[in-house]
């Protein structure tokens, strides 16, 4: 279980601070509505793991930053075929911190910026920049999903060739009769 951290995340940066760990999928109540539950017995136990890498610095013109590392497994719906995809996280994002909105330049608009904060939520961050990189639609490629079809994944042969049957050649058919 992850203990709710909290970090100056000024202080963190400007004295080069760097946190490890690994934290639950299950502990992200955002992210819940977005992963899929997987089936094993009875229960229904959510056991992926996001490592995390939190390393503080300052960048060439001297500003405070955070980098966040996140690397991990999600199992997300695929919006085709509505089955498990197992989606590899691997997410590195650096972020200035910033005493307040205005402060921010034309070539700072580039990158991510937070305001800085003495007492920033980690779980809340991470979970943020989770939320952020996960695609909108996840999909298996091409070729992968097995068809489905009133909800259930269709098996036989026929039926799948139907599925696949593009519904406008059926149009260009009659378009010669």
């Amino acid at each position: 279980m992850f203990e709710q951290q909290f970090i100056d995340s000024l202080d963190f940066a400007n004295n080069s601070r760097e946190l490890h760990g690994k934290i639950a999928m299950a502990e992200m109540p955002r992210l819940q509505d977005k992963l899929v539950v997987l089936d094993v017995g009875f229960e229904h136990d959510r056991k992926e793991e996001i490592n995390y890498t939190l390393r503080g610095f300052h960048d060439r013109n001297g500003k405070p930053m955070l980098e966040v590392k996140l690397v991990g497994l999600c199992q997300l719906r695929c919006q085709r075929c509505l089955q498990s995809l197992t989606y590899p996280l691997k997410l590195v994002s650096q972020l200035l911190l910033v005493q307040n909105w205005n402060e921010s330049s034309v070539e700072e608009d580039e990158i991510d910026s937070i305001l800085a904060d003495n007492h920033l939520d980690l779980l809340a961050l991470f979970e943020e920049e989770i939320l952020l990189s996960l695609p909108f639609a996840p999909r298996h490629p091409v070729g992968v999903c097995r068809p489905v079809k009133e909800g259930y994944v269709v098996e036989e042969i026929d039926q799948i060739d139907q599925i696949d049957k593009n519904p406008f050649a059926v149009l260009s058919e009659l378009k010669y009769m």
